[in-house]
């Protein structure tokens, strides 16, 4: 338990630091920062399961409100972060065989599969901002989602990749691995949940990303609101599968 609470206590931090300084750059100013942050969330799923996911969840909720956030927005950023982390862990152990423990990215199979889950991993970094953000009337949706759901793609897949390629290794076959051995999350998935997890994510992203071109930049689009609200509340229950 004790080494639990430590490795969750670095990894929180680690993550509200880097939340912070991604906000001093906003790719949709008053709501989003760069979201260098993302790159940690794959990464903290696929490594430290639920445990990841949760460190990621209170650092996004810390970094907001340090950063001088909407308190509005400190519960959005946490469920964003909670999934962003938390989807590909659950839909990596339904998919995986049992011959494998962990993601191994040196290989086409494996490498190809961090991809598709690092674009899951981004849909509700931003689909959670750009729908709040439209509730509140900050930004409308058509305006934000795009925008941020690049930024997080583009951190999640190259940066993703890059902190994933060089910690895995480490915690999974070098110094870190008694550790993991230790800490690793067995919660299990099965493969048909898996199967429906990663087709909710990816439609959803994917839609949210067709309304945002076909629609104008304006509040009050009821058929945005409905169906990215529908979206997002069906991410949200998946957490609790």
């Amino acid at each position: 338990m004790g080494e639990r609470v430590k490795t969750g206590v670095v990894l929180f931090l680690l993550y509200t630091v880097l939340f912070a300084v991604s906000q001093l750059y906003q790719v949709v100013p008053g709501l989003s920062g760069l979201r260098i942050q993302a790159m940690l969330s794959v990464p903290y799923g696929l490594i430290f399961g639920r445990l990841g996911a949760i460190a990621a969840a209170l650092g996004a909720a810390a970094g907001m409100a340090l950063t001088g956030g909407s308190s509005n927005f400190i519960p959005i950023e946490f469920l964003g972060a909670l999934l962003s982390a938390y989807l590909p862990f659950r839909i990596w152990q339904g998919m995986r065989s049992p011959r494998e423990p962990y993601l191994c990215v040196e290989e086409q199979r494996t490498a190809t599969m961090f991809f598709v889950l690092s674009v899951i991993g981004a849909v509700p970094m931003a689909v959670f901002p750009a729908v709040g953000g439209d509730l509140y009337q900050v930004v409308p949706f058509p305006a934000s989602y795009p925008r941020i759901f690049l930024a997080s793609l583009v951190c999640t897949v190259a940066g993703g990749f890059l902190v994933y390629s060089q910690a895995a290794p480490r915690m999974f076959r070098g110094a870190g691995e008694a550790l993991w051995n230790r800490i690793r999350d067995n919660k299990g998935t099965t493969r048909s949940m898996a199967v429906a997890m990663l087709r909710i994510a990816l439609t959803g992203g994917f839609l949210g990303l067709g309304l945002a071109f076909i629609f104008p930049n304006e509040f009050e689009l009821i058929i945005v609101e409905y169906v990215m609200g529908i979206f997002a509340a069906l991410l949200f229950i998946l957490t609790a599968v």
